[in-house]
């Protein structure tokens, strides 16, 4: 076994992103441990700190998870607490989701994304940091753009 490791091409954008993103999760993770949560409950909980009483069907899609994911995850957090499920009023079939007051007393937590940008852009300038979301979001709508049109 070679000790040199495989270099994947500097030209690759998607690996870079994917890569940071990880970075970023592992980052949000560190974060929330403290608080005995996960990021993908902490997205949950961003949700229901925004707008109580959501279904679960709305929950997946915002995730861009499916849905039964997204339930098992909100079952395992009302098991602990986070969130209660209830009946839709007008859905029986549907799932509302609220957040219990152990949730809101860490509604403080919403903002913890500003943390982990923090710490990815720690050495750019204001305005490096402007640049990079301007231009990835304009790659993200040219990513969008061509799966619509291919």
């Amino acid at each position: 076994m070679s000790e040199n490791p495989i270099e994947p091409p500097k030209d690759s954008l998607g690996r870079l992103v994917s890569v940071t993103a990880a970075r970023a999760q592992q980052i949000l993770a560190r974060l929330l441990e403290p608080h005995d949560l996960s990021p993908q409950q902490w997205i949950v909980l961003g949700v229901l700190w925004r707008r109580d009483g959501v279904s679960v069907g709305e929950l997946a899609r915002y995730m861009r998870s499916e849905r039964p994911a997204v339930s098992r995850l909100v079952d395992r957090m009302a098991k602990a607490g986070w969130v209660e499920k209830s009946a839709s009023a007008t859905d029986a079939r549907s799932v509302v989701v609220s957040a219990t007051q152990k949730a809101n007393d860490k509604a403080n937590l919403q903002t913890l994304f500003t943390q982990v940008n923090a710490a990815i852009l720690a050495d750019f300038s204001p305005d490096e940091s402007d640049q990079l979301y301007a231009l990835l979001e304009r790659a993200r709508v040219n990513a969008t753009q061509y799966l619509r049109e291919n």
